[in-house]
């Protein structure tokens, strides 16, 4: 059996050699779709300070201690949001949910500067091009502040 496709020999019980073609063949759609793919950037992760891994940052979160920094949930403004946007005092805005991420910080996996660059403003569009499969609401529970209103 003669053949395009690069091939194998195998075997069956009649001791008679069969031809099984490779797959997908090397000129195939399967592997031409999986070549033209483009290839997630490769995001770099930093060294964290000792006790700020995942397991620190969920002991944290459990903990009881207050990370939300505000006594209530209140609706704010992206004007309101611009105002907290340094290390110390650092909230973003994700699919319409004020968080405090000054807590956060130092457990990013990104690190500390590249989750400042969401800093007091609306994060959703950086956050789901980076993390789309991260469950913000589970991660970050304990630090919502509130809710994103309009602007006036």
């Amino acid at each position: 059996m003669t053949s395009e496709t690069p091939s194998f020999s195998l075997i069956d019980p009649n001791n008679q050699e069969l031809d099984v073609p490779e797959f997908p063949a090397r000129n195939g759609p399967q592997r031409l779709v999986a070549a033209a793919t483009k290839q997630p950037r490769n995001r770099e992760k930093v060294r964290l300070e000792p006790g700020h891994s995942p397991l620190d940052w969920a002991k944290l979160v459990s903990s009881g201690k207050d990370l939300r920094g505000v006594p209530c949930f209140g609706r704010y403004t992206l004007e309101e949001i611009r105002k907290h946007k340094s290390p110390e005092d650092a909230w973003t805005a994700i699919q319409g949910k004020v968080y405090n991420i000054t807590p956060y910080l130092k457990f990013h996996p990104g690190g500390v500067k590249d989750l400042m660059r969401i800093a007091g403003r609306d994060g959703t569009k950086l956050f789901m091009m980076t993390h789309s499969w991260v469950n913000m609401d589970y991660l970050m529970d304990k630090c919502l502040v509130g809710f994103l209103a309009p602007s006036n």
